[in-house]
C-alpha cells in the first residue's frame, strides 16, 4: 500500500516525457523513454525487426529518415536514455539468458563509435568485449557487397587471454542460451560475417545479430 502512494506521488512530482517530441507520457507502455507517437513517426515496431540474410538479425527500426539522423547523432553525443527508449522492443524480445559481444570499430579507442558497447548496456544483457581489429580496412560506402566481404575478411580476431579477466567470460558463454553480437547499424553484412568467423574459430557459436537500424536490402553484384 505505501510502496503504490509513493509510485502515484512520484508520477505527479516528476511527470515523465518522452525524450523525442517532449510531451507527457500518459500511458504505462510509453514509460520507458519514447511515446507510442514518436515510435511510429519512427517506425519502431512492437519487437523490432527481424531477418536471416546473411545471418539472423534483429533490429529496432530501418536505417533511414530520422532514426538514420538519431543513430548518427548518438554516434557523436551519446544518450543513455535516448538508446534505452530505442531498444525497448530489442530488449522485451531478447532472451533472457542471452550474451552480448559488441563489434568494435575500426578507429582508435579514443575516436572510436561509442554505441555496440552503449548498447550492450541498454540491452540489460552480460556482454563481454572480446574482439579487437587486426588490421585496417578501406571505406566501405564506394563498394558493392563482394568488395565489402573481401575488405573485411580476417579483419578481427578474439582476444581469448582477457576471457577469464573480464567476470569469467569463459563461464559466460558456457552458460548462455545464446550469444549476438552487438552493433549500431547492419548494412550488407560483411562486418558482421567477419566478426562471426573471428568467434567460431575460437569456438564460440554465434546466434546472431543485434542492431539499432538496419538498411533495407538492395540487390548488390
Amino acid at each position: 500500500m505505501l510502496i503504490s502512494l509513493q509510485r502515484c506521488l512520484s508520477d505527479l512530482l516528476i511527470q515523465p516525457v518522452c525524450w523525442h517530441c517532449q510531451t507527457p507520457e500518459l500511458s504505462a507502455p510509453d514509460r520507458e523513454g519514447l511515446c507510442q507517437t514518436c515510435r511510429h513517426r519512427l517506425r519502431l515496431k512492437e519487437s523490432g525487426l527481424r531477418g536471416a540474410e546473411p545471418l539472423s538479425w534483429h533490429a529496432a527500426g530501418w536505417y533511414e529518415a530520422e532514426l538514420r539522423q538519431i543513430i548518427l547523432r548518438l554516434r557523436i553525443t551519446p544518450d543513455p536514455a535516448v538508446l534505452h527508449g530505442l531498444c525497448k522492443g530489442l530488449r522485451h524480445a531478447l532472451c533472457t539468458r542471452a550474451l552480448l559481444i559488441p563489434i568494435p570499430g575500426w578507429k582508435a579507442e579514443a575516436r572510436a563509435n561509442p554505441l555496440p558497447r552503449l548498447l550492450c548496456r541498454s540491452l540489460q544483457r552480460p556482454s563481454i568485449p572480446v574482439l579487437k581489429r587486426c588490421r585496417p580496412t578501406v571505406g566501405q560506402h564506394h563498394l558493392n557487397r563482394r568488395q565489402r566481404l573481401l575488405n573485411q575478411q580476417g579483419s578481427f580476431r578474439v582476444l581469448e587471454d582477457r576471457l577469464p579477466a573480464i567476470g569469467q567470460g569463459e563461464t559466460l558463454i558456457s552458460n548462455a542460451a545464446q550469444v549476438w553480437l552487438v552493433d549500431d547499424i547492419v548494412t550488407s553484412g560483411a562486418t558482421v560475417m567477419a566478426a562471426r568467423d573471428a568467434l567460431q574459430t575460437s569456438g564460440i557459436v554465434i546466434h546472431g545479430v543485434i542492431c539499432l537500424a538496419r538498411t533495407r536490402l538492395a540487390v548488390t553484384p
